[in-house]
């Protein structure tokens, strides 16, 4: 009997196989990403706020906000959507909760609490 060679390499099926896996990872980051990329935006508005915004009242703070995401294009957050927290110092605070569809009923929940103090 002849010895067969050993098989080497990945058949078609399974070289389609990962590339829909593959492609399904890449959609989910191409959903993901940009929101997380907002909330890096979000989070440095709040910190320019922090480092410029010592004495300044709470509708001041919240406008400078309005325009520094404005200027970043944040959508998924408001300035109302910040508090002013007074206790141990005073505090800038932001819960929000971003949905992202992805296939068909399937999506994405993306919850995300800052706060800096002032």
């Amino acid at each position: 009997m002849k010895s067969l060679k050993k098989a080497q390499g990945i058949t078609l099926i399974g070289f389609v196989f990962v590339l829909g896996v593959l492609g399904i990872f890449l959609y989910a980051g191409m959903q993901i990403g940009p929101v997380y990329m907002e909330h890096f935006s979000v989070k440095d508005a709040m910190d320019r706020v922090a480092k410029e915004g010592g004495n300044m009242t709470p509708s001041e703070i919240k406008s400078m906000l309005g325009k520094s995401l404005n200027i970043s294009y944040v959508t998924q957050v408001s300035a109302k959507d910040f508090k002013v927290v007074r206790g141990n110092g005073r505090q800038l605070q932001v819960d929000y909760v971003v949905e992202k569809e992805f296939i068909g009923n399937l999506g994405f929940t993306m919850k995300f609490s800052e706060s800096v103090t002032l």
